[in-house]
């Protein structure tokens, strides 16, 4: 059987991109190895290598097939050292019980020399019976569709009537959105005082990340992890704006959530596609965006707002933190998807997620959004020509299912600022199903097409008022 990757002329497909030279595994109880490095390790200059995981059905696999081993490290942040925020130190294996249980402490990502044939790997390595799920570190990318215009217009929203909506409720200063994305600008005038610290989980390598078969090129940083969530791209800045940014202070543009802090979650680095003149994009794995979540969660974010996907497939890490986060009570909101199919595209697809595809200023699916059955009961927002928050101190207009999405979040957490006035603790199902019920369509449009509908943050707000009592 051959594993090393030969073929130099694969084509870059959104839908099923990975790290050509990386494996995520997880193993049984039995095989756990704490001590294993952490990839967040920097007290040694980046991430700390173990070339060698420690168990012989492991490694002998890997030696009786040739192939060389960069570094394997665990991929979960634990709880503990999380909520201590001290993930610049030196990073032990202090998970708890429950983190046992769901695997958290049994993730490793494993990085090859050389470029192999991660599918047939994966299938040799699920063989084992030390080893419980074996995956390819699939890519996401950022979702959305460049615009340049910079015309100065939030008609968002009005369409979904949030001026109404805004009379109920801004916001609580305890509610919290995670912006997981390409960082935020921590110094735009429209966003720094909502800040909360932070991290860059952002690991790229040069094995495999930086240049994909030529295809394209990284840009800025891309390497290290560290606190430091700052925004090379400007997409994770644009949504956090769209989600949550300063509101009625004469200045910049208006947010869905006036109130609470906005916690920048950096999982998303740019790269420069080599074929196409000036056309910037983002990227991140799978193992990224899954700490990302998990982080967040354990930040005791209350909404994390995900701008990013493609993949077709699950992938497992991400499915992990999904649930994690889910089942900790966070709303998990995620963008369907700009390729205009019925696609399915991950983590929106997940079914612990609220699904959300975009519409003009018409109120008719725009036709780059995703639709379909894969993501469950979605949801649409505006996500045309939507102007926030930039680079710079700069506004500008985008589009993408990207920009939908943050209107979603942003209502999310005003259903559950009403909750907390009210000293009440809703489900993540409370919440979604809020913003299902009280969606509408127009005549002609069809569940396939447009999900459960446009969002209403007025009619949301009221029936979040009715339910928790006010």
């Amino acid at each position: 059987m051959v594993l090393n990757q030969q073929d130099s002329d694969m084509i870059f497909d959104d839908s099923t991109s990975k790290v050509f030279n990386e494996v995520v595994i997880t193993t049984i109880p039995e095989a756990r190895n704490d001590d294993l490095p952490h990839s967040l390790d920097v007290t040694r200059g980046g991430a700390v290598e173990s070339s060698s995981y420690g168990d012989n059905n492991i490694d002998g696999f890997l030696q009786r097939h040739g192939i060389g081993v960069r570094s394997i490290e665990r991929v979960f942040v634990p709880t503990k050292v999380a909520q201590e925020n001290s993930l610049g130190t030196t990073i032990s294996a202090e998970y708890d019980e429950d983190e046992h249980q769901k695997g958290f402490s049994r993730s490793y990502k494993i990085v090859f020399e050389s470029d192999i044939y991660v599918e047939r790997l994966c299938d040799e390595l699920k063989k084992s019976n030390v080893i419980e799920d074996a995956s390819p570190n699939f890519l996401s990318k950022i979702c959305k569709t460049p615009n340049d215009s910079l015309y100065v217009n939030q008609w968002g929203p009005k369409i979904i009537d949030s001026e109404e909506a805004w009379d109920i409720e801004t916001g609580h200063d305890d509610v919290v959105i995670a912006i997981l994305d390409s960082g935020v600008d921590l110094n735009h005038k429209d966003l720094k005082s909502k800040l909360l610290p932070g991290y860059d989980f952002v690991n790229g390598s040069q094995y495999g990340w930086d240049n994909d078969y030529g295809l394209y090129t990284a840009i800025g940083d891309y390497r290290t992890r560290d606190n430091n969530p700052s925004d090379e791209n400007g997409h994770g800045t644009h949504c956090a704006g769209v989600a949550a940014a300063v509101s009625n202070n004469q200045t910049g543009i208006t947010g869905m959530c006036w109130g609470g802090k906005i916690l920048p979650v950096r999982v998303m680095y740019k790269i420069k596609f080599t074929r196409y003149k000036d056309f910037y994009n983002g990227i991140g794995s799978s193992t990224d965006i899954a700490q990302g979540i998990k982080y967040a969660a354990d930040q005791n974010a209350d909404v994390i707002s995900m701008s990013l996907g493609g993949s077709q497939f699950p992938p497992p890490a991400q499915q992990k933190a999904v649930k994690y986060a889910y089942d900790k009570g966070v709303c998990l909101i995620a963008a369907n998807g700009n390729n205009g199919t019925s696609q399915a595209s991950y983590p929106a697809a997940f079914d612990q997620t609220l699904a959300v595809g975009a519409v003009d200023h018409n109120k008719n699916r725009a036709n780059f959004s995703q639709y379909g059955s894969s993501f469950g009961k979605f949801v649409m927002a505006p996500g045309v020509d939507i102007v926030s928050t930039y680079l710079n101190n700069q506004y500008v207009k985008m589009s993408g299912t990207s920009m939908a999405t943050p209107h979603v979040a942003g209502l999310a957490a005003l259903i559950i600022s009403v909750a907390k006035r009210n000293k009440k603790t809703p489900s993540v199902e409370d919440v979604y199903s809020i913003i299902r019920d009280t969606a509408t369509k127009q005549p002609g449009q069809t569940e396939t097409f447009y999900g459960q509908g446009l969002v209403n943050a007025k009619a949301a707000l009221e029936a979040a008022k009715k339910k928790f009592g006010s």
